[in-house]
């Protein structure tokens, strides 16, 4: 059975909000992340109204500017992450714990870096 916590995750929609309506704007206009970076992001599993995605980071990999719609998350380990806003600003970093899943509103443009000295991974359920 899945754990529902507040993880790593819902604390980044905060710095997100902080973002305001232009990062929004930037969200339409950037990549899904399965588009900009499928070195990372792996659809494992869909049907015609969900998909699952597996994301892997590699030490010190960082991922192209991109955006979310709502979705759901599961950490699969702990690790280390750093957020940067469309324009390479840093926003926020901090620790994804294993075992904890979180449900996220849409997240405009960003891209995340694995900081830390191991791999990182979660899985991502996302609608159509």
């Amino acid at each position: 059975m899945l754990k529902n916590t507040v993880g790593f995750l819902s604390g980044s929609l905060v710095a997100f909000t902080i973002l305001g309506a232009t990062g929004s704007a930037i969200a339409q206009t950037v990549p899904h992340s399965l588009v900009a970076s499928p070195d990372i992001y792996k659809v494992i599993a869909e049907n015609e109204q969900y998909r699952v995605i597996e994301v892997t980071w590699k030490p010190g990999q960082r991922d192209v500017v991109h955006s979310h719609p709502a979705s759901a998350v599961y950490n699969l380990m702990d690790c280390t992450l750093r957020s940067f806003d469309s324009s390479g600003v840093a926003r926020w970093t901090g620790q994804a714990r294993a075992g904890t899943a979180t449900v996220q509103q849409p997240i405009p443009a960003h891209s995340i870096e694995n900081v830390g000295q191991s791999e990182c991974k979660l899985i991502m359920f996302e609608p159509k």
